[in-house]
């Protein structure tokens, strides 16, 4: 992908279709992002795969803020199963463990999505690549990516002045039940955690407190590293709940609080799991914090510390969240599916 800079104060999101055309099946035995030298000036990359054959095209700006500058299709079938994810200061090589690979269909198309920083000087052109190596046979197991957090556009808001706030997201058990079936059990052998400038600390637990998977203390944003594990690899059943929770400072904010968003000046809350066996339409469980009292999560007023120490402890306190999971959450939020579970769930002590 090859990205002239535009004049834009903030960070912008530039997306590419490709339709492969091999003439069979792949499995990939890992990748690397050329031209890495260009890589300060990037936020993020994701690969999306999209989830119909038709032959779509696309090639432009895209994120929130642009996504009705994209075909409705192209949004809908491809922005939820993300099989790539890496963010400033990762690693540029990436090989998947022995006896597994990552497939892909003679069919498949790809979503490739850059997310640029406005750092990039005027008139200056740079360009990004994802490079493939294919394995010469079938592996043993086929790699699956899992997005845990919440959706970028999501209710995530932080008061200004305070030296710390924390915002959880849940796997909930409902969801690994309904995908995790026949005593199914998934291996985790590498993690990705993305947030941008105000988080401070990552903790992915399994089990509410019962198994640390991860905590990332401090967090850096010029610095998301891949974090591998060695075998015996951590393992996710039916049993079990998984819990991502990410912790902020906005102690350098002193005029107004910050909102969830695709912006790097806003902020997320995200993990990408990398696991064997994939499991088939579930690339991704989130959650949404359902606030009773929305009307606490604006600017319009004159902060003062009492007054964010106290929205901070009315946010902190909310035990209401929307579960979703599956996939094509974004089409399918007001009814149950097969492949999509939506439903509001009251978080307690994991038992």
């Amino acid at each position: 992908m090859n990205a002239q800079a535009l004049s834009t104060q903030s960070s912008f999101y530039l997306c590419h279709l490709h339709q492969l055309k091999n003439s069979k099946d792949l499995f990939l035995q890992g990748y690397n992002i050329i031209n890495g030298g260009n890589t300060g000036h990037v936020h993020h990359l994701l690969l999306y795969e999209c989830s119909i054959k038709d032959n779509l095209i696309y090639s432009g700006l895209c994120g929130i803020y642009n996504a009705r500058l994209m075909p409705s299709s192209v949004y809908r079938y491809c922005q939820t199963r993300i099989i790539i994810a890496w963010a400033r200061g990762g690693q540029l090589n990436y090989d998947y463990p022995t006896k597994t690979g990552l497939k892909m269909l003679s069919s498949t198309q790809l979503l490739f999505e850059v997310h640029f920083e406005p750092s990039i000087p005027r008139n200056h052109s740079i360009g990004i690549q994802l490079r493939f190596y294919p394995l010469n046979e079938k592996p043993q197991y086929e790699v699956g990516v899992l997005t845990l957090g919440t959706l970028a556009n999501s209710p995530l808001f932080l008061p200004p002045s305070l030296n710390t706030i924390s915002f959880p997201t849940y796997c909930f058990n409902d969801c690994l039940k309904s995908f995790l079936k026949n005593n199914l059990v998934i291996n985790i052998f590498s993690i990705l955690v993305h947030a941008h400038q105000r988080a401070t600390r990552i903790i992915l637990e399994k089990n509410n407190n019962f198994s640390r998977l991860i905590d990332q203390n401090p967090f850096k944003f010029h610095q998301q590293e891949m974090i591998y594990f060695h075998e015996p690899y951590p393992q996710i059943n039916s049993a079990n709940e998984l819990s991502l929770i990410c912790y902020y400072s906005t102690q350098n904010d002193h005029l107004k609080g910050i909102y969830g968003g695709y912006d790097s000046n806003n902020e997320m809350c995200q993990a990408f799991i990398y696991y064997y066996p994939k499991v088939e339409s579930f690339p991704l469980c989130l959650s949404l914090p359902v606030y009773k009292n929305k009307h606490l999560m604006n600017n319009k007023r004159n902060w003062t510390n009492k007054l964010s120490l106290y929205i901070k402890d009315e946010l902190e306190s909310n035990i209401d969240h929307l579960s979703l999971c599956g996939d094509n959450i974004y089409f399918n939020q007001k009814i149950k599916e097969k492949e999509t579970t939506i439903r509001l769930t009251i978080k307690r002590e994991f038992q």
